[in-house]
C-alpha cells in the first residue's frame, strides 16, 4: 500500500469511536478504521523504513508492532475511556516488555499532529547525560548541534523545579534540567501536509539530521545499563 496521506475521514471515525466509547460501535466500525486509520499509518512505516534504516539498521520495521493500538490499556491510569482519537507510529529497537528506549515518532491527534526522537529515560541516562554535558563530550557537542541546525523543533522533556547544575553555561541549561531528553516538531492548524502526505520528505530530512541526537540517547542507555542504573 503506498503512502498518499492520511484520510480526514479516519480521523473524524477515530474522534467518533471515543466519544461514543462503546464496543459495539467499535466493533460495528472496526473494519472502516482499520481502512481509513490504521492502513495508512502501515503504508508511512513501509515510506519511512529505509531512510530510518540508515539512521540505525537496528530498528524494529513490522508496521504491527510499530503503531498504537485504538483499544486503550486502562489497567493503570484514572482515564476509564476506552478508545483514543490519536495514533502513533514508533522507529526503535527491539526492547522487552515496559522497557523504554530511544526512539524516532510520528503522532496524529484530532487537534495536532507531531513528529520527533526521545530518549534518556530514567535516572542512569540522565546523570550519563550530565557528565558527557560538562565534560563536553563529542557525542554530546555533536547531538547539540544537530538539534541547533533544525531550529522548528524545540527541546522538551519535563524540567526539575531547581537546576541541576547553575554553575553550567548558559546554552547548556535545557538540557541538564530534564528528567527524559526529547526533541518536536507540532503543527495545531495546517493539516494539509498530513492529509495529502507532503509532510514525509521534510520530516525524514529532520529525522537523519537528528541522527547525532538519536545515537547520543543510544549511547546514554548503553552506559548507563553498564553502570546498572549510573548515578542519581
Amino acid at each position: 500500500m503506498e503512502f498518499t496521506g492520511f484520510c480526514p475521514q479516519g480521523l473524524d471515525l477515530l474522534i467518533e469511536n471515543r466519544m461514543m466509547d462503546s464496543p459495539d460501535f467499535y466493533e460495528a466500525h472496526k473494519a472502516d478504521i482499520k481502512r481509513l486509520a490504521i492502513e495508512p499509518f502501515y503504508a508511512l512505516c513501509e515510506r519511512m523504513r529505509e531512510d530510518m534504516l540508515l539512521i540505525d539498521p537496528l530498528f524494529v520495521t513490522a508496521p504491527s508492532r510499530m503503531v498504537s493500538r485504538v483499544r486503550r490499556d486502562t489497567r493503570y491510569t484514572k482515564d476509564k475511556t476506552l478508545y483514543r482519537a490519536n495514533l502513533w507510529l514508533f522507529f526503535r529497537r527491539p526492547r522487552a516488555q515496559f522497557e523504554e528506549v530511544p526512539f524516532y515518532y510520528m503522532e496524529l491527534g484530532p487537534d495536532f499532529w507531531r513528529y520527533g526522537c526521545w530518549g534518556g529515560f530514567g535516572r542512569g541516562e540522565m546523570a550519563e547525560a550530565r557528565d558527557m554535558i560538562l565534560r563536553e563530550d563529542k557525542l554530546f557537542l555533536d547531538a547539540y548541534r544537530a538539534v541547533q541546525a533544525i531550529p522548528e523543533m524545540h527541546l522538551s522533556g519535563e524540567l526539575y523545579k531547581r537546576p541541576k547544575h547553575p554553575e553550567a553555561k548558559e546554552i547548556y541549561q535545557p538540557w541538564l534540567n530534564r528528567k527524559q531528553l526529547g526533541i518536536d516538531f507540532e503543527e495545531t492548524q495546517n493539516f494539509d501536509p498530513v492529509f495529502d502526505g507532503s509532510f514525509v520528505p521534510l520530516m525524514l530530512e529532520r529525522f537523519a539530521k537528528l541522527a547525532p541526537f538519536y545515537h547520543f540517547l543510544c549511547t546514554l542507555r548503553d552506559r548507563a545499563k553498564i553502570g546498572q542504573g549510573g548515578r542519581a
